[in-house]
């Protein structure tokens, strides 16, 4: 199942990344992206009282709010310097090198996850970075 739903989000962030190029014409690329996240706030409200799962809220740890936490603020910066790059430049190139951090992702999930790596995965991380110079700089 969760093939089928990194498929599903792979092209919602493709549809996004169009979209946000469009929303962006004459509109302050700041003001875009606060605009979105109170958007996807109301949306992730909703899907929290629609599965009850607001009522665990209060049994988190404070590890876990901690780890949230950070993962916000890294959210926030993602999306910043997102907008701040696809309102200067070509969508495509944005998302070719928007999409390095599958690479970075293997590194660091490696290293502070002890995930394991495979000379599939390093032979694929190769060829992606192959593809996103070629797609983003040539």
């Amino acid at each position: 199942m969760w093939i089928i739903f990194s498929l599903l989000s792979s092209i919602f962030a493709a549809l996004m990344a169009v979209f946000i190029k469009v929303g962006l014409k004459d509109v302050n690329p700041i003001l875009s992206m606060s605009l979105r996240t109170f958007i996807v706030s109301c949306f992730c409200l909703i899907s929290i009282f629609i599965n009850k799962s607001y009522k665990l809220i209060f049994s988190l740890s404070s590890k876990s709010l901690l780890w949230l936490a950070l993962a916000s603020i890294f959210t926030f910066l993602t999306w910043l310097f997102y907008y701040l790059a696809i309102n200067k430049g070509e969508v495509h190139k944005v998302m070719a090198i928007d999409r390095l951090s599958i690479v970075l992702t293997l590194i660091l999930s490696f290293v502070i996850l002890h995930e394991k790596l495979t000379i599939y995965s390093i032979l694929g991380a190769i060829l992606m970075v192959i593809g996103s110079v070629l797609i983003a700089l040539l």
